[in-house]
């Protein structure tokens, strides 16, 4: 039998297994998540003036269907088509639908088809409206929690201002390569960054958050203290081989984790290891906290606000503006370009990625390192199902390790569903007997690295934080 959305390489993830994450996400995550939509839209109508009768009348109208949309995951109840608003992916949802999941309900369809479709369905609440169509019911979580991340913004802002003017040393120079090392600091931010998740912050405050995104150097120090298995000196020697090339970011979450990842490409450009990076950001509101193009956009905007971090004093607004400035001369100049595809938020695997994406899959080709950031991302490389966690990385991409002309793959992910590939004999034991949650806990992270070519850098690299830093 083929691969397909309802039959992966291996068993797949599903809410029935009480046992999972899956589990957990159905019965206890989306109902929070759901509600706090509903939260939202009665606090945007609350903003709203009287004489918007039309505009009040349809956020009535998309709470109500939320909310029956809840009571139907609650209860178990059968999957339902997707209604059409237009979109232009609305074909791929009915036929997937149709073909695979026609006679599933929320629980025995696959974990990562009904997660991928409550939020095309939340999506198509406000698609088919006239005055919400263009509304992202988690923005105002995404604003909030970059605003609660003001400590950590700071901090890297002024790094970062100092490390992209540090000369560059030449490969035969004897003395400490400082590319290297700002290499593996920046990358671990980017890495860590991922902790903001905010489909999985569903009990957090905002003080937590920002605990939770304390970056600092001595942070950074205790966090390289527990690290397992550390390959990341294979990546930086494949980046630094490759200079003057094109990277493609797969982006995931919005807000401080996007700033990280700018972060890190402020850096590749001005040191020369990178000419451009393309950014790839999801279509529509997705997953809660996965970055849209008005997100990048927002995040920009907000970098030059004088008003958005009241308490910044002129020097700290100084380099957030430096940075900002120098960001915007990438975007004017073609070295920093936003791009999206409906693809990213298909309910296809990347497995698929070639034949549902064509000309997206060709584009990537171009690239000399496609990095994928986060933990769907990483589900949808692996396919979202039990393999061995053993089972070499290339093996888990499938068609993207063995198309010939497919582009060397970087992950960036914090462990946060029941699958891990690429580890060792006996450490997945050895995590068990400790922690049973350790896949999805968000406690352990890693990347992993193929390419086609012949070498094959195979990394998992398994992080351990403290356990006050990243409960998620």
């Amino acid at each position: 039998m083929s691969v397909n959305p309802v039959n992966p390489p291996r068993p797949a993830l599903v809410a029935t297994n009480e046992d999972s994450f899956a589990y957990i996400t159905t019965t206890s995550r989306w109902p929070i998540i759901v509600t706090k939509i509903i939260d939202d839209i009665y606090k945007t109508r609350h903003l709203l003036d009287l004489s918007e009768v039309d505009k009040l009348k349809e956020g009535k109208e998309i709470i109500d269907s939320i909310g029956e949309l809840k009571y139907s995951m609650q209860r178990k109840k059968p999957l339902i088509p997707i209604e059409d608003d237009g979109d232009p992916d609305i074909g791929t949802w009915t036929y997937v639908f149709n073909t695979y999941f026609k006679d599933d309900n929320w629980y025995s369809a696959t974990w990562l088809f009904t997660e991928c479709y409550l939020y095309r369905r939340i999506h198509s609440m406000f698609a088919r409206t006239k005055h919400w169509n263009d509304y992202d019911p988690f923005f105002r979580q995404k604003e909030d929690t970059f605003k609660a991340s003001y400590n950590a913004i700071i901090e890297i802002a002024k790094r970062i201002d100092e490390l992209v003017y540090i000369p560059k040393l030449h490969a035969d120079n004897e003395e400490i390569n400082s590319g290297r090392i700002i290499f593996h600091e920046l990358v671990r931010i980017s890495l860590w960054g991922n902790s903001t998740d905010l489909s999985l912050l569903t009990n957090l405050s905002y003080e937590d958050i920002n605990k939770l995104q304390d970056m600092g150097t001595k942070k950074l120090e205790e966090l390289e203290k527990n690290i397992l298995v550390n390959d990341l000196e294979k990546a930086w020697n494949y980046i630094s081989e490759h200079r003057n090339s094109r990277i493609d970011i797969i982006l995931d979450n919005a807000g401080f984790e996007l700033y990280g990842d700018l972060v890190l490409s402020d850096w590749l450009i001005q040191s020369g290891y990178v000419k451009e990076i393309y950014f790839h950001a999801k279509k529509i509101p997705w997953f809660v906290s996965d970055t849209t193009p008005n997100d990048f956009n927002w995040i920009l905007q907000t970098l030059q606000s004088e008003d958005f971090f009241l308490s910044a004093s002129e020097i700290e607004k100084s380099f957030l503006k430096k940075f900002s400035n120098r960001l915007q001369y990438y975007i004017d100049n073609s070295q920093l370009i936003l791009t999206s595809d409906y693809f990213w938020t298909s309910p296809y695997s990347y497995w698929h990625l070639a034949e549902q994406a064509p000309n997206l899959y060709a584009d990537l080709c171009k690239s000399n390192l496609v990095i994928f950031k986060g933990d769907l991302n990483y589900r949808k490389l692996v396919y979202d199902c039990n393999w061995e966690t053993t089972t070499p990385f290339k093996d888990a991409i499938g068609p993207l390790a063995s198309m010939k002309g497919s582009p060397p793959i970087l992950t960036l992910r914090t462990c946060k569903a029941d699958v891990v590939v690429g580890l060792e004999e006996g450490t997945e034991e050895r995590l068990t007997a400790n922690e049973k949650d350790w896949m999805y806990s968000g406690k352990y992270a890693g990347f992993s690295h193929y390419a086609y070519n012949g070498t094959t850098l195979k990394m998992v690299d398994i992080y351990q934080l403290n356990d006050s830093l990243c409960q998620t």
